[in-house]
């Protein structure tokens, strides 16, 4: 596959948030924050997805366990950006559904901090009625870290019926043949993709507290763009290591 470029903003002028990013503001209960949509074609457009890959339930064999059967009609993936430790805020929340055919990304994006309680309120009216949720390092850090934000901002967030978390599951199914199990590891040796001029996960926190000083998007368009491909890297790597219920 070819390498996914990561936009850089250029520097010495203000970007406002459309330019940068494209979407608009949504609204849901009287909580307003920044909406992005995005199909897989426009952010990775050979990503290697089948209709077939999304259709019908899948299974996770799980060790020593019942296999996990996932349904897609009741699943989302998800990846959040923080300010980089506990305590700090979600600045932006991206998800994919499971069910859907062509598949996109969908994204709420804080634009100060008082948005994010927006951003979980978008999260948890979203997510009603998909209880089986699928992350990368999301039982670690992704699900409780929205789960105590929100219940600082008195958000109510659905339990999960079941999670499949993909470092863990990449970890028994590679961890022998890889030198980590990172997901830019697994890109480049199990989905033949390597990113070029991504942003560094340490550098994301600063960039939203520059955007929120400042008011210029224009960095914010590699960190929304490194969210993007990080969830379609997880949607392959879900195919990968699950298969059809009942095969």
């Amino acid at each position: 596959m070819r390498p996914v470029p990561v936009a850089r903003a250029a520097s010495g002028h203000t970007v406002e948030l459309a330019q940068a990013v494209g979407g608009e503001v949504r609204a849901v209960r009287g909580a307003e924050c920044w909406y992005i949509e995005r199909p897989f074609e426009q952010v990775c457009p050979d990503h290697g997805l089948r209709a077939a890959d999304l259709r019908g339930p899948r299974q996770y064999m799980q060790p020593a366990a019942e296999p996990l059967i996932i349904d897609p009609a009741h699943a989302f993936l998800f990846d959040i950006e923080t300010g980089g430790f506990s305590g700090t805020p979600v600045f932006l929340i991206g998800v994919v559904a499971l069910d859907e055919w062509p598949p996109r990304v969908v994204q709420w994006l804080a634009r100060d901090y008082v948005e994010e309680r927006a951003v979980l309120v978008h999260m948890a009216e979203w997510i009603r009625g998909r209880d089986s949720w699928v992350s990368f390092n999301g039982k670690s850090f992704d699900e409780p870290f929205v789960r105590d934000r929100s219940t600082i901002h008195r958000v109510k967030l659905d339990r999960n019926r079941q999670h499949l978390d993909l470092l863990h599951a990449s970890r028994r199914e590679w961890k022998s043949e890889l030198p980590n199990c990172r997901l830019e590891t697994l890109e480049h040796h199990i989905l033949d993709r390597r990113r070029v001029g991504d942003v560094p996960s340490c550098d994301v926190p600063d960039l939203f507290h520059h955007f929120f000083k400042t008011g210029n998007a224009g960095p914010l368009r590699p960190v929304l763009e490194h969210n993007q491909i990080d969830l379609i890297s997880c949607v392959e790597l879900y195919v990968r290591l699950t298969r059809k219920a009942g095969n």
